[in-house]
């Protein structure tokens, strides 16, 4: 894999660097990843999330993750990709790395969760190296359209909408929830409770669309306007609300949720489980390419790997029990 960086995903990496926290030791984190050199054939070892084994590779001992060195090219998936894909060979994928579990960086500022493991086994069932380009959540879609590159992961919401400039490969599920500050808002119970309220949210997301309209229902309502502010990404977002710029953030549950979990307790969820429940998943350019990526994460679906992926990351409730193309709520 290569990754791509600028100025503002570094910068954007030290804000995860310093809420992100693993089990291992440092010393142990640092010695043990993929592709590092290991002594002890067959031996395991438990990092954080990660089990890693120690295997030969090209005659070589070293740590890898055992459900991604099983995996192997499909030699009639290949054949399907489109003529340019398999000129190149590589698959170039898209990604604002603000989404924890989904994608985000650890503090070794290396690119990590769900949705980049089931890119890199799509790219190995494929045959293809994936090379990933770090983007503004809000450039995705439009890049993807222009070619520059042919799919994305960051926990896409399909639309039909979205449908219209670009494929999207569906594989889980998603619905919102509020994040906020701990002990902030005591009496906070829904939508109409966000009148009057700063709510800071990420550029170019459903949610960010849908903000007007309920703003709107509170000055139908007599109440004060919500005062709304866009962010660049989901971190920028979630450092407003946590430096008091913003009252709240209204982000997927599941991101909400692992905020919570990894923010030293400053942080309250309130779910929404019947708002913005949506099919989310791979955003792919059109042309024929969605055909092939949803027939290789099909294919993983069945021989277990998806699953192993989703639990690894503790969010296998959030699974799909089929990879469809273009379907949608809204």
């Amino acid at each position: 894999m290569k990754i791509k960086f600028s100025s503002i995903v570094i910068s954007t990496a030290l804000i995860f660097a310093s809420c992100v926290t693993y089990a291992s030791t440092a010393q142990a984190a640092a010695e043990v990843k993929t592709g590092a050199a290991c002594t002890k054939f067959n031996s395991t070892i438990k990092v954080g999330i990660i089990t890693y084994k120690c295997v030969l590779v090209g005659g070589k001992r070293q740590w890898v993750e055992t459900w991604f060195q099983g995996l192997k090219k499909n030699h009639s998936l290949y054949r399907a990709l489109p003529s340019d894909i398999k000129a190149k060979g590589v698959l170039t994928i898209a990604t604002d790395p603000t989404d924890p579990p989904f994608q985000f960086y650890n503090e070794a500022n290396e690119l990590i969760g769900a949705e980049i493991d089931l890119a890199n086994a799509v790219g190995k069932v494929l045959g293809v190296k994936v090379e990933f380009v770090t983007s503004g959540f809000s450039a995705i879609i439009p890049g993807v359209e222009a070619g520059r590159f042919d799919a994305s992961v960051s926990a896409f919401a399909s639309t039909t909408a979205r449908q219209k400039i670009v494929d999207f490969v569906t594989y889980f599920n998603s619905s919102r929830a509020f994040l906020y500050r701990k002990g902030t808002l005591p009496n906070i119970k829904d939508e109409m409770d966000l009148c009057g309220l700063k709510v800071a949210l990420p550029a170019g997301t459903t949610m960010a669309n849908a903000i007007v309209g309920l703003s709107t229902n509170c000055t139908t309502a007599g109440k004060a306007a919500i005062a709304y502010s866009l962010y660049p990404d989901q971190a920028t977002t979630v450092l407003a609300v946590r430096s008091g710029r913003g009252d709240l953030t209204i982000l997927s549950a599941h991101v909400s949720s692992w905020w919570q979990q990894n923010g030293d307790d400053e942080f309250e969820v309130l779910l929404r489980p019947t708002q913005g429940a949506d099919f989310n998943g791979m955003v792919v350019r059109k042309g024929g390419l969605a055909t092939v990526i949803q027939k290789t994460v099909q294919k993983l679906m069945d021989d277990g790997t998806f699953k192993t992926i989703f639990t690894k990351w503790n969010i296998e409730k959030l699974a799909r029990a089929k990879a469809e193309i273009n379907i949608s709520t809204r």
